[in-house]
């Protein structure tokens, strides 16, 4: 008989207090021996998304919190973790702008129990280089603040994705556990350059660069291809979008996808997976990512929460059911005609994109398996 991994899933039904959510997530964790990960002392990192400003369909802090008492009680010292987006200028592009963003959401030491703590610094430049073979990199580099961790806790707030179909534990450890420089890398095929036609000279650029990779070349600015760390989004700051776009840019879905794999790989490879636990949260779940600065319609009713040491099962068991699962009326699935159970809701918003790219690719990378047991709790 094929081994399977096992995957603990409470649903969002409540009768009564006992039933309430946030005490179904620590018997989860206790379901899934998640305590036997933790030695004493361990600084454990609990690394979630943290929202923005308008969009309310994240994780609940509070839930985040009955990880943080689960940890305590296994004798570990936990911290809120979260890495700044790529980019300087935007919400999520420095550690000052991001962290009023997360309080703003709830997610304060008062409500946590917890310390929040910026993961990359506050320009999202500070992390740990690791040599790793993967499908498509060779190596990352790690968010200083969950590199140094002795456990992680994965906190994934389950939904649909532009670029990967899904968005679950592999993205959140993948693409959040790494610096914006990177994010970028992974995100992005070339370089950026500068539009000598469209440039004013105005010399913007120029100042916001970090690492003085833009500089003047005949009396316009041009940007050094080995100088420039791709991370910063310089395109952002120019008036005159004179400077290449994110969307030209941009990588294809499936290498994006890839390369995302690659990085959770070597995140848990430097972890060590004995140490690494994932909780998904199935509930709120948008067709858009959390950094959207809105919230849509959740595309069916709130699921629940599962736990599992293994990220391809728990991804591949929220996967399906959310397809079990009826669409909700007026989202985006009623546009796509796809509100019947069994209907593949990510493939009908995303028919361009697969989300079984990231889970045959992190299967073939010996990270988990797509074949699981789900438990009820």
């Amino acid at each position: 008989m094929e081994n399977k991994s096992m995957v603990y899933f409470s649903d969002c039904r409540a009768r009564g207090k006992d039933e309430a959510l946030y005490r179904k997530i620590g018997r989860l964790f206790d379901a899934a021996q998640f305590s036997g990960k933790i030695d004493k002392g361990d600084l454990v990192a609990l690394k979630t998304h943290w929202g923005l400003p308008g969009n309310q369909r994240h994780v609940r802090p509070e839930h985040v919190r009955a990880i943080v008492e689960k940890v305590k009680e296994a004798g570990g010292h936990p911290y809120v973790l979260e890495t700044t987006g790529v980019g300087l200028s935007g919400l999520r592009g420095n550690g000052a702008r991001y962290l009023e963003a997360a309080y703003g959401n709830g997610f304060t030491h008062d409500v946590l129990r917890a310390p929040v703590v910026l993961g990359d610094g506050v320009k999202g430049l500070w992390g740990v280089r690791v040599n790793f073979k993967g499908l498509r990199l060779k190596e990352v580099e790690i968010a200083q603040g969950l590199a140094e961790a002795d456990a992680v806790f994965v906190l994934s707030h389950f939904k649909a994705h532009p670029q990967t179909c899904l968005a679950g534990a592999l993205k959140q450890i993948g693409i959040g556990g790494v610096t914006k420089i990177w994010k970028a890398k992974i995100h992005l095929d070339r370089k950026p350059a500068i539009n000598s036609q469209k440039c004013d000279n105005c010399g913007i650029c120029v100042k916001f660069c970090p690492f003085s990779a833009i500089e003047e070349s005949e009396g316009k600015p041009k940007i050094q291809p080995d100088l420039c760390q791709l991370g910063c989004a310089c395109w952002e700051v120019c008036p005159k979008d004179a400077i290449t776009s994110w969307k030209e840019l941009s990588a294809n879905n499936e290498e994006f996808s890839l390369r995302m794999v690659d990085a959770a790989a070597a995140i848990i490879e430097h972890v060590g997976r004995e140490k690494i636990g994932y909780v998904n949260f199935a509930y709120d779940i948008t067709p858009h990512c959390d950094c959207f600065s809105y919230g849509d319609v959740p595309i069916v009713p709130d699921i629940g929460v599962l736990a599992s040491d293994d990220p391809v099962a728990i991804d591949q068991a929220s996967v399906d059911l959310v397809i079990k699962s009826p669409g909700i009326p007026r989202s985006v699935l009623e546009e796509k005609k796809c509100l019947e159970p069994g209907c593949d809701k990510f493939k009908a918003i995303f028919p361009d994109t697969d989300w079984g790219w990231q889970l045959e690719a992190a299967e073939n990378l010996g990270l988990g398996r797509r074949n699981y047991e789900l438990i009820k709790i």
